[in-house]
């Protein structure tokens, strides 16, 4: 059952996109990750797509209607976070008497889902979501050896409520835009749960130094780590945020 499923899901990816499939082991946690093998030409086929469209309907198509293949990378932080879920798990044993439960997730912006399948394969249920339906696609293939615990749904962060509440939320390098701050921190208080927390990984960017600032005046705790990954010279930051009352 297990491979009928990942050669459909496989087959439906590769009708449209090149792919390549890497081993990854963090900790205890080991899987085949799928990937976009070439995200700039996912990037250069959306521009076409776009400019076809202006020039059909004869006006710039709006930033509401333009959805950036962001997902299609596999980013830093991504790994950044999938190395800090092992840690804060004592290690990675999903038996340690001393690691934190993770029990429900929310990998939010998930992409390809790398964050989220680390998640689930240190035992948490784990529910993916991002605007992008390919994107769901690839973390629905990535994560199925844990297929019974984790779920795929698409969703905008500025609009929808997903009708339930989450112990730890995961964002991969989703705060680089000012304008979705207010949409995030409403969007997180929605949906975590009592005592739950958002881990956010954010590789060092300005607008990642002023994010800081902003949800601590918003009423936010804010712990800092950071996690080396092996793709770059510099560690990634990690936020860990909790509402102070």
């Amino acid at each position: 059952m297990h491979e009928r499923l990942r050669r459909c899901l496989l087959c439906r990816i590769q009708r449209h996109y090149g792919t390549l499939t890497e081993a990854v082991k963090f900790g205890p946690v080991g899987f085949d990750f799928t990937r976009i093998a070439d995200p700039n030409r996912v990037l250069d086929e959306v521009a076409e797509e776009d400019d076809r469209r202006e020039k059909a309907a004869g006006r710039r198509v709006s930033e509401d209607e333009l959805h950036l293949p962001y997902w299609a990378e596999l980013w830093d932080s991504a790994m950044a976070v999938g190395q800090y879920l092992v840690d804060l798990r004592g290690g990675g044993s999903t038996s340690s008497q001393n690691g934190e439960p993770l029990g429900s997730v929310l990998d939010l912006g998930c992409g390809m889902g790398f964050a989220g399948t680390v998640a689930a394969g240190l035992g948490a249920r784990v529910l993916f979501v991002d605007i992008e339906t390919p994107a769901l696609l690839f973390a629905a293939l990535n994560s199925l050896p844990w297929r019974k615990q984790v779920r795929t749904r698409r969703s905008n962060w500025r609009t929808d409520d997903l009708g339930e509440q989450f112990d730890l939320i995961l964002g991969a390098d989703i705060i680089y835009e000012k304008v979705e701050w207010a949409y995030l921190e409403r969007f997180w208080r929605r949906h975590l749960a009592g005592g739950g927390h958002v881990v956010l990984g954010e590789p060092g960017r300005q607008t990642g130094a002023l994010f800081a600032s902003w949800i601590v005046e918003r009423g936010w705790l804010l712990d800092q780590f950071e996690r080396p990954v092996t793709t770059r010279p510099r560690p990634v930051r990690i936020f860990r945020l909790r509402p102070a009352c």
